[in-house]
């Protein structure tokens, strides 16, 4: 309930000290080592642009084990703005009621966080050893991109990658996400030329060529993506497919006037990938199609830009799942097959390095929406389901 309170909203990056001071008074009594970081001014104006001026922080706690391996959980704190229409309480001020927690952030992700604190604690107060080397990172900014958070942990921090990772993002209870998809945002500036709307044959509408230009693309990009489709379980099934939106923004930079012919204009592409794809296949095939219906439209001056990209991600668990889905056994939680995740995660940071990686949390209808919720009963099956991973060995083979 307390971490709710904390309106640790990205990008401004409010509260962040205060909800790290907090997580390590609760931490401290039971870790073998608690760590706090800093990530250092010049790395954050560098690699996180879109982070706002206050700083960020990671904390990693650790836990000795038996072996020499390492089962890692990984949870952002950082949250999407409260926004409008609650209902049963205000985005920062958690309640309990009919068996959930209502609060911003209670099911992306603080929820999950809280499940691993609470089987940390279980193992603390039963006297339970723990199988592996267990650890638990908190970090910022996820859901700007995870540059100053989980990036920097991987990047600068870790020595090397953790054998196992679990990030208890909301998947629901019966799947895990082994891999996420990826995205390539870009913005296409149109040029005309400006002229007083009482004489246009003085200027060139760069609205109209902007959204000739938009159509022509939306058209070459129904051919192509809808016979994309990935060989990796997604659900729902429409997101096995490549997708495309075109037009989540568009405007005349500057403001635009009735009285005047817009001289420029821009509009976004948000085109998300198949674990199949990559980042930089995407931008040579966005710009061939631009190439090619600027030929049919009869030449334009335009530019693209890429103010956002994320490779997808995938892996094969293998043992890890398996301890995961024996674990959730133990609770009465019937586990199925890893899927893919149709958004993003910072799961792609350790996939990279070699790490097995899942995502398992509590069910994500409610994620970033007003009244936004966790099931306690989930929460409890969780803590059970992560204790037993950190601690039974018999999960494990």
């Amino acid at each position: 309930m307390k971490m709710l309170s904390y309106p640790t909203v990205s990008p401004e990056g409010r509260s962040y000290r205060e909800f790290v001071e907090f997580a390590r008074s609760v931490l401290e009594d039971i870790a073998d080592e608690v760590l706090v970081i800093e990530v250092p001014r010049e790395y954050q104006e560098e690699h996180c642009r879109e982070a706002g001026k206050n700083p960020r922080y990671i904390l990693l706690a650790r836990f000795n084990g038996a072996r020499d391996t390492t089962l890692h959980f990984n949870g952002h704190y950082d949250v999407v703005p409260g926004g409008q229409g609650w209902t049963v309480t205000s985005p920062f001020k958690p309640v309990v009621k009919d068996g959930r927690v209502y609060g911003r952030g209670a099911n992306d992700m603080k929820g999950g966080i809280a499940a691993v604190i609470g089987a940390l604690r279980k193992a603390s107060l039963e006297g339970s050893s723990f199988y592996h080397n267990v650890e638990l990172a908190l970090v910022p900014d996820e859901e700007i991109g995870g540059e100053c958070g989980t990036g920097y942990l991987v990047n600068r921090v870790l020595e090397k990658a953790p054998d196992y990772v679990l990030i208890p993002e909301p998947s629901g209870l019966e799947h895990p996400w082994h891999g996420h998809k990826g995205l390539l945002w870009a913005r296409i500036r149109v040029r005309g030329r400006n002229a007083h709307a009482s004489t246009p044959w003085r200027g060139v509408n760069a609205f109209l060529l902007a959204s000739s230009l938009a159509l022509r693309l939306q058209d070459a990009y129904a051919c192509i993506l809808s016979q994309r489709r990935s060989q990796y379980k997604t659900i729902p099934e429409e997101a096995m497919y490549s997708t495309v939106s075109i037009g989540g923004e568009a405007c005349v930079p500057g403001g635009g006037k009735t009285n005047q012919v817009p001289g420029e204009f821009s509009f976004t592409v948000d085109r998300r990938l198949i674990p199949e794809e990559s980042v930089e296949e995407a931008k040579r095939e966005l710009e061939a199609l631009l190439r090619m219906a600027t030929i049919s439209i009869g030449g334009l001056d335009y530019t693209v830009e890429y103010p956002a990209s994320m490779d997808p991600a995938i892996n094969d668990p293998g043992e890890l799942y398996e301890a995961l889905r024996r674990s959730g056994g133990l609770v009465g939680v019937e586990i199925g097959e890893p899927i893919v995740c149709p958004g993003g995660l910072d799961l792609r940071y350790y996939t990279g390095k070699g790490s097995k990686a899942l995502s398992y949390g509590p069910s994500g209808e409610t994620a970033h929406a007003p009244d936004e919720y966790v099931s306690v009963e989930e929460l409890e099956k969780l803590v059970h389901i992560f204790n037993a991973m950190m601690t039974r060995r018999d999960v494990w083979s």
